[in-house]
């Protein structure tokens, strides 16, 4: 998986809250920066002198540029690489990993002249086009290039599923959920995973087909292990999608491991919406147990008290919501209920 791609994604999806196709997707699926597999020998004649020795230049050159860039050294990298470019113009590996380089220091539009340089030189070469693609996916997000790119990488490999993988975010991007329905689900037939069960879930709920969403989000559950993010993302995603059961099964795994404030209160309100409110209580109550200071807590449990027709304790944990949610959208809502408790006869 390509940790670049996948981090910067974290960082977006995070800023944008409940919608996460984007992380979704990527996590599973922008598989860049892989290496390619290098060339077997061959029995073909023995080369003349003046060309055995480009390749040969350039086979040094390109070993050690690759040595460079698994230091991290991609400064160093870099002048190797367009050393043995020179010796060997055509040499699309030495392309594939000066594209690479110029990527991690920030050269963008280098780096894609690199990756289409590559693939002119081998088309079969799926990290070059994985890569490009991941750029075009990127923000801001060019998603018919990220296309044209990996439809043209499927006619070299139809059955590759990072390259479904990618294609069905790209159409995602372009709200297109039956072309990226298509391409999730023959990425899963290829490799069946978790990672890709969420993408297109997650893809699913953007799109607000939650009957859907939910399938997929309850297979990527069974299949995922001790992973405390990616369950508590699950957790969040099956809410909204309204299999509040299995929100409170992804949550019971998530607290198991790591017992967070925000985690019961996410189980607490599912399994408020599952009628269970003596539950409920307990999780926000456990909750601020873990974080006193944590709002939502104080806010959840001032709910669950007016439900259970118990206004002042309700009002007590209201109270204590709006002083700690500050000018949060949290703080502001119980600020509300407090005045509308207040204006209420006694």
């Amino acid at each position: 998986m390509n940790e670049r791609w996948t981090a910067r994604a974290a960082r977006a999806a995070a800023r944008r809250g409940v919608s996460i196709v984007a992380l979704a997707a990527c996590a599973a699926a922008c598989g860049g920066a892989q290496e390619p597999p290098r060339e077997a020998l061959s029995a073909d004649p023995p080369l003349g002198g003046d060309e055995a020795a480009q390749q040969g230049a350039s086979a040094t050159e390109l070993d050690r540029g690759i040595a460079y860039i698994k230091n991290e050294r991609y400064e160093d990298a870099k002048r190797h690489l367009e050393k043995a470019l020179e010796h060997e113009p055509g040499s699309a590996e030495a392309a594939y990993y000066l594209g690479l380089a110029r990527e991690k220091t920030g050269d963008r539009a280098g780096a894609e002249v690199s990756y289409k340089r590559a693939l002119e030189g081998d088309p079969k070469l799926e990290a070059a086009a994985l890569n490009l693609a991941a750029l075009y996916l990127d923000e801001p997000p060019r998603p018919d290039d990220a296309i044209a790119v990996l439809t043209k990488a499927l006619d070299q490999a139809p059955d590759r599923p990072a390259l479904h993988q990618n294609l069905g975010y790209a159409y995602a991007l372009k709200r297109d959920v039956a072309s990226a329905s298509k391409h999730y689900e023959a990425s899963l037939k290829a490799e069946d995973s978790a990672a890709t069960r969420f993408a297109y879930g997650a893809m699913l709920l953007e799109a607000r087909e939650l009957d859907r969403a939910a399938a997929e989000l309850k297979k990527a559950l069974a299949a995922t292990g001790d992973d405390v993010a990616m369950l508590a993302t699950i957790g969040r995603m099956l809410g909204p999608a309204r299999a509040y059961a299995d929100c409170v099964a992804a949550f019971d795994r998530a607290i198991q491991l790591k017992p967070e404030a925000e985690f019961h209160v996410r189980r607490g309100t599912c399994r408020h919406e599952l009628g269970d409110e003596p539950g409920a209580r307990a999780d926000y109550q456990a909750a601020i147990k873990v974080d006193p200071r944590f709002a939502a807590a104080h806010y959840y449990l001032g709910l669950s008290y007016l439900a259970d027709r118990k206004p002042q304790s309700a009002l007590a944990a209201l109270t204590e919501a709006g002083k700690l949610g500050g000018d949060s959208e949290i703080g502001k809502r119980a600020r509300a209920k407090v005045k509308e408790l207040s204006a209420r006869p006694r």
